[in-house]
């Protein structure tokens, strides 16, 4: 089984001019758009684990996040890709997760969703599968892929201010001058300026990504009797 959602939402936040290459300092209204978002993207990448949570559209398919991800290789959530769903786990280097009848069928087959649906199995988050999943549960990994390109390729104006779940934020719009569609980043306009949002609308992908509960604890627990794909795989 082959999961590949992590391409799909971080190419779709591309177009809107947010995947950016990048120091901390509180986002200010004296600052120029793109020092907001040079401060913004470091210290994000720098939290220790974030909930990250939305949807994203690209053509026929949406990717839905309601995860809470670390940097020390732990993580938890539900992700959504189609219509399917499935409940993960990152623990220990281990991927647990639980898909629908759905999700296995998409991204498997309706062998695999009659064998699997809706019990727990495992996988190595060094495989195929337990890299794409894990890349949503390892806070470094998801916004080192989705701020991975380069400033100078992106036009950025101040948007004004806003809120964001009561929060005070400064409101960046950017702009890839090679594609039609645009983006917004909502930096937290007090305290440390971490992106509390991600918005992105155009014909190539529309949607958005919510952060919050920055720098919480999480403590997901291994299942007890998962399925081993490992294990299953080697056996034939």
């Amino acid at each position: 089984m082959r999961v590949s959602p992590t391409r799909l939402i971080v190419g779709t936040l591309a177009i809107g001019g947010m995947t950016l290459a990048l120091a901390a300092s509180p986002a200010s209204a004296s600052l120029t758009p793109k020092a907001v978002v040079k401060n913004a993207i470091s210290a994000t990448e720098a939290a220790l684990s974030v909930r990250i949570s939305g949807a994203i559209t690209q053509g026929k398919q949406t990717i839905s996040l309601n995860v809470s991800a670390g940097t020390s290789g732990t993580g938890q959530g539900t992700i959504g890709i189609g219509t399917g769903t499935a409940t993960v786990r990152l623990v220990g280097g281990i991927v647990y997760f639980m898909g629908t009848t759905a999700f296995w069928t998409q991204q498997g087959s309706a062998s695999a969703a009659k064998l699997f649906a809706g019990k727990w199995v495992s996988t190595a988050a060094t495989t195929t599968t337990g890299k794409s999943l894990a890349g949503f549960l390892d806070s470094q990994s998801f916004m080192k892929q989705l701020f991975s390109s380069n400033l100078s390729k992106s036009q950025f104006v101040n948007a004004g201010t806003a809120t964001v779940a009561g929060k005070p934020v400064i409101v960046i719009s950017g702009h890839d001058s090679k594609d039609t569609s645009t983006g917004r980043l909502y930096v937290a306009k007090s305290g440390t300026p971490y992106i509390l949002k991600i918005s992105v609308t155009g014909s190539s992908g529309t949607g958005s990504l919510t952060f919050s509960n920055y720098n919480q604890p999480i403590a997901p627990v291994p299942p007890t009797g998962a399925i081993d794909l490992d294990t299953l795989a080697q056996a034939g």
